[in-house]
């Protein structure tokens, strides 16, 4: 009887560049699921992250071609970085809009006076106002229903297998972008935020008035459930708004996965 098949030794010493490039791309795609809006990292999301990394990575397997395995250490462990460069910063991008949004929310929680009330924000890991966590979930779903993991995967499987992995060298167009969306997070913020700040700003101004005016009044009293109202209220008309700046904002996203993927080594005949 045969038993060449069971030498499972053999047969992965034959094909260690194919077990190396699973590997690549099982870092790959294990950080860009760490970092990509709507996969949570509570313990259940790890556990059901963890099988759709293995099998994107198997599937990316076949239709990529073989990393190159070298036998110098420091190489290998470069490719490693790459590939977590990579995927990192496939994922930043959208992240980074969705942390904008919910700065916004925060700004306009805080001057509203819901500060104090927090949720725990299971996609950053830490505590969020409110207001701020509802909005990034906003954004969240619109970043899904519109297909935008969709574009975020198809590149990280190396379009269609005509990138190599390990070869990710992060230039001067890659970083210039991460450092532009960086500073987005803080435009997003102010401009999604500004008509319920301003608003906000005249409402306490009338109120001082009236307070100077009318001493009687109990301004605290009154002041504090109307700018929550007001705030509330201009925050649920300008949903519709919100929906439509995100979504342009979303459709920059291909072009920054393009700037991304100048970045890497592709096929000749690709």
């Amino acid at each position: 009887m045969n038993y060449e098949h069971l030498n499972i030794g053999a047969y992965a010493l034959e094909h260690i560049d194919w077990i190396w490039t699973f590997l690549l791309l099982a870092v790959r795609y294990g950080i860009l699921m760490t970092v990509l809006p709507g996969f949570v990292v509570s313990p259940v999301g790890k556990m059901l992250r963890t099988p759709g990394i293995l099998a994107l990575a198997l599937i990316s397997t076949v239709s990529s071609p073989a990393a190159v395995l070298s036998d110098n250490m420091g190489v290998l462990l470069i490719q490693v970085i790459s590939e977590a460069l990579f995927g990192l910063t496939l994922g930043i991008i959208p992240l980074l809009i969705v942390s904008g949004v919910q700065m916004a929310g925060g700004l306009s929680s805080t001057t509203m006076g819901l500060g104090a009330s927090q949720l725990v924000d299971p996609t950053m890991g830490g505590s969020l106002p409110s207001l701020g966590k509802l909005m990034g979930d906003l954004v969240i779903l619109i970043f899904l229903l519109s297909n935008g993991h969709h574009a975020i995967i198809y590149s990280a499987a190396g379009l269609g297998g005509a990138i190599v992995p390990g070869t990710y060298t992060p230039d001067i167009g890659s970083v210039e972008l991460v450092v532009s969306r960086v500073a987005d997070v803080f435009r997003l913020g102010v401009l999604i935020s500004a008509p319920v700040i301003v608003a906000l700003l005249l409402t306490n101004f009338v109120m001082g008035l009236i307070s100077k005016a009318i001493p009687q009044v109990n301004i605290f009293i009154v002041s504090f459930p109307l700018t929550i109202g007001i705030g509330l209220v201009l925050t649920g008309l300008s949903l519709p708004e919100l929906s439509a700046f995100v979504q342009r904002e979303l459709m920059d996203v291909e072009s920054g996965l393009l700037v991304i993927l100048n970045d890497v080594q592709t096929l000749p005949d690709n």
